[in-house]
């Protein structure tokens, strides 16, 4: 086992980010502090500072939820945070520690 964090991005699919589309500004950033993967989870439902958001009723809502997730050593994902933060303005982030391994090591 490997110590590691874990890095998750709450988004909205209508938010920007210097006027590049948010999911695609948050993977650049991401990619370029150096972290190795990066997954982007589509929600059908969320509530947050601006209301509820869902997809409810065949809506193809451009408000729905977006969670970008990252698991990576601490350095990486800190340097991530540190590149994101002045962007992300009013959107939330959260870390915690985790240890990893993969399926096939001893």
């Amino acid at each position: 086992m490997q110590d590691a964090k874990f890095l998750r991005i709450y988004l909205t699919e209508s938010d920007h980010i210097d006027g590049v589309p948010v999911m695609q500004a948050v993977l650049e950033l991401c990619r370029d502090a150096g972290l190795s993967g990066m997954t982007v989870m589509r929600g059908i439902e969320g509530m947050g500072l601006h209301g509820v958001h869902s997809s409810a009723f065949l809506s193809l809502s451009s408000e729905l939820p977006l969670i970008v997730e990252a698991v990576d050593e601490a350095d990486k994902i800190d340097l991530a945070i540190k590149k994101l933060k002045p962007r992300l303005g009013h959107r939330l982030l959260a870390t915690w520690p985790v240890s990893i391994m993969r399926g096939d090591e001893e």
